[in-house]
């Protein structure tokens, strides 16, 4: 797994904000990307492989029923 970027540049920030279509004014990228930084700190610091899957899948059956 690639390790990822401790930080959100201020490209990112930008790149993010042009995907979302939302009209941020370019003064606010600054406050734009600490959001992000402290939104996804704790996502990056997660490692995934030390979190126990739970078996099996839930599935949904939309006709109703046990499943069984």
């Amino acid at each position: 797994m690639a390790e990822q970027p401790p930080d959100v540049t201020l490209d990112e920030a930008k790149e993010r904000v042009r995907l979302s279509g939302l009209p941020i004014p370019a003064n606010r990228l600054s406050l734009v990307r600490g959001f992000l930084v402290n939104a996804l700190r704790p996502i990056r610091a997660l490692d995934s492989r030390t979190v126990r899957t739970v078996e099996p899948a839930v599935i949904f059956d939309p006709k109703g029923g046990s499943g069984s």
